[in-house]
C-alpha cells in the first residue's frame, strides 16, 4: 500500500537538467553595462528626419509696418475724408463710406488744417488749466496764510491769558521770568549790568538819602531772584 503522500510525487513533471542561462552581452565583458565615452562617439549615429526639426526652428520675425512720427497735438490719427467729413481707419487708403481716395493733395491739406486747429485748441486748453491750476495754488496758499495767522493770534491770546501764572509756574523767581520776557541773551545780560550799575552808582555816589533809593532797589534784586517756592514753603 503506497503512502499517503505518495500523490504529492506526481504533481510536476521531470524538467531535466536546466540550460545554463546566457548573460546579455552588456555584462559579458568584465561586467561592463555602459559603453565609454570614446567607443560611444564610435558608434554610428541615427539621423533625425528634418520634418522633425521643423519645429524647433525659430519662425521669422513679423516686419511691421513703419508708423509716421506724430504727436498728441497733432491730434487723432484717424484721416478724416474731405468729401464726406467721415473718419476712417488709421492705415486706410481710401474712405469706407465714400471710397474716396485718402491721399490726394486736397485730402492731405484737410489732414493738416484739422492738425492746426487741434494744436490751438489744445493750446488754448493747456492755458486754460494752467492759470486754474495757478489760481487753485494761491487760494490754498491764501487759505494757509489765513489759517496760520488765525491759529498764531489765537495762541498768542491764550498765552496773555494765562501769561503770568505760565511765567511763574516756568521759573522759579520772578526775576528770571522777568528776563525770559526780553528777547535775547544779549538784551538780558544788558539789562542786568544796568541795573546792577545805577544801584552801586546810587549807593556809592547818592547824596544823602538817595543811597536809601540804591539800598531798596539792591534789596529788590535779592527779593526779585530768590526762589520763591521755597519761600513759601518755609512760611508754611
Amino acid at each position: 500500500m503506497s503512502s499517503k503522500l505518495s500523490r504529492f510525487l506526481h504533481l510536476e513533471k521531470d524538467r531535466g537538467e536546466r540550460a545554463k542561462r546566457e548573460l546579455p552581452p552588456q555584462l559579458q565583458d568584465g561586467g561592463r553595462r555602459f559603453e565609454d565615452i570614446a567607443e560611444r562617439g564610435a558608434l554610428p549615429q541615427g539621423e533625425v528626419p528634418e520634418a522633425h526639426l521643423e519645429r524647433f526652428k525659430a519662425q521669422a520675425p513679423v516686419v511691421l509696418e513703419q508708423r509716421p512720427d506724430s504727436s498728441e497735438d497733432d491730434g487723432p490719427d484717424f484721416p478724416r475724408c474731405v468729401v464726406c467729413a467721415s473718419n476712417n481707419g488709421r492705415f486706410a487708403k481710401h474712405c469706407q463710406q465714400c471710397g474716396a481716395d485718402l491721399g490726394t493733395p486736397e485730402q492731405l491739406a484737410y489732414r493738416e488744417q484739422l492738425a492746426r486747429e487741434h494744436r490751438e485748441q489744445r493750446a488754448k486748453q493747456l492755458g486754460v488749466e494752467r492759470e486754474g491750476a495757478l489760481q487753485r495754488l494761491e487760494q490754498e496758499r491764501r487759505e494757509d496764510s489765513e489759517r496760520y495767522a488765525f491759529l498764531l493770534g489765537k495762541l498768542r491770546a491764550e498765552e496773555q491769558k494765562h501769561g503770568a501764572w505760565r511765567l511763574f509756574a516756568r521759573h522759579s523767581t520772578v526775576g528770571t521770568g522777568l528776563l525770559a520776557l526780553l528777547p535775547s541773551t544779549f538784551a538780558r545780560c544788558l539789562a542786568m549790568g544796568a541795573y546792577v550799575g545805577v544801584t552801586l552808582g546810587l549807593l556809592r555816589f547818592g547824596p544823602g538819602d538817595v543811597r536809601w533809593v540804591g539800598i531798596g532797589m539792591m534789596f529788590l534784586l535779592a527779593l526779585l531772584f530768590t526762589p520763591w517756592r521755597s519761600r513759601f514753603r518755609r512760611w508754611r
